[in-house]
This record gives C-alpha cells, structure tokens and sequence, in this order.
C-alpha cells in the first residue's frame, strides 16, 4: 500500500510540478527510474491488452468466424508482451539518442541523469496512453515538456540549451527519412 502511494504521488509530481520531483530524483538509482517506467509501461500494457481483447471479442460475436475462437486472449497476450518489448527498446533508443545531443551541447552530468530524465519524463505518455487522441496529441507534448524540465534539472543546463539540445535529436531523424524517401523517390518519377 504505501509503495503504491509513493508512486501515485511520484506520477502527481512528474505530472504536475516536474522541476520539484526531478530535484528530488537526483538522488534516485537508474535502476529506480526503470522500475517506476516499467511498472508504468506494464498497467499501461495491461489496459490496452484487455482493450484489445475485448475488441477482437466483440468483433467475434458480431461476425462468427471459428478462426477468431481464442484469438481474443492471443492477441491480448500478444499485445501486453510486445508493447512491454517495445517500450523498453524505445525507451533505451530514445535515452542513448538524446544524450549524445545532450552530451554536445554540455551535458556533462552522465547518461544516468538523462536516463532518469526520459524515463520519469514519460509519465504523462504512460499515464494517457491508452486514451485516443490524448496518446497521440496530449500525452508526447506533455512528456517533453516534462523530458525538458527532467534535463534542465538533472543535467544542470539551461532552458535555452536543453530545447536546442531536444529539438536537434528530434530533427535529425527526420531530415535523413525525408533526405532517403526523397532519394528514392526521385528516380521514380518520369
């Protein structure tokens, strides 16, 4: 009971006065970051898998097809077990990505801090993740601005740099699927 007060509590914080429970985070582990993430990722998991399982079975009894008869529990199963492994990949793609933007434009404090940074950041995508609209729009805006307050925090670096340091890991990507889809776009058209 009382650890699920504290992460309640630790959710309420990173949601709603981050720059607070980010000094307060200077002093947790990596290992502590990643616990709160997964245990987050996994309700989040959890809720779009019965979400899922519910769905294929509605679908099962408006259209009787015998192939669908013990999809709804597979494809829950399925759902829970990938959104867990992709969250931890992203996660750890996501980190390692960012600190080296970070790590360029000053960030000396370590990849721990920016680890802690992105992972309690991501509160607000874990906690509205399973809402439509709100886990497209709401809930990535929402964590950046936690992710920024988290690296300003626990990186020690200016407003100013952690932006240009976030908005630079976000653009590159995006320049180079652009510069590829536009190389092979190009020589297919007449």
């Amino acid at each position: 009971m009382v650890m699920r007060m504290e992460v309640v509590r630790r959710i309420r914080g990173f949601a709603f006065n981050p720059a607070k429970e980010f000094a307060t985070a200077k002093k947790d582990t990596l290992m502590d970051a990643f616990k709160y993430y997964i245990l987050l990722l996994a309700v989040l998991a959890a809720i779009l898998a019965v979400v899922v399982a519910v769905v294929v079975s509605v679908v099962k009894s408006m259209v009787e097809l015998p192939m669908l008869e013990g999809f709804a529990f597979l494809l829950g199963s399925g759902t829970f077990v990938g959104l867990i492994v992709i969250g931890f990949f992203a996660a750890l793609y996501i980190i390692v990505w960012l600190h080296i933007w970070v790590y360029l434009f000053g960030g000396r404090k370590g990849l721990k801090e920016t680890a802690k940074a992105v992972t309690y950041g991501a509160t607000p995508c874990l906690i509205l993740g399973w809402i439509p609209v709100a886990n497209v729009i709401i809930g990535p805006i929402w964590s950046l601005l936690v992710i920024i307050n988290g690296v300003m925090e626990l990186q020690e670096l200016s407003p100013g740099t952690v932006v240009l340091a976030i908005i630079t890991a976000i653009l590159v990507p995006v320049i180079v699927i652009v510069a590829v889809l536009a190389a092979i776009a190009v020589p297919m058209m007449p």
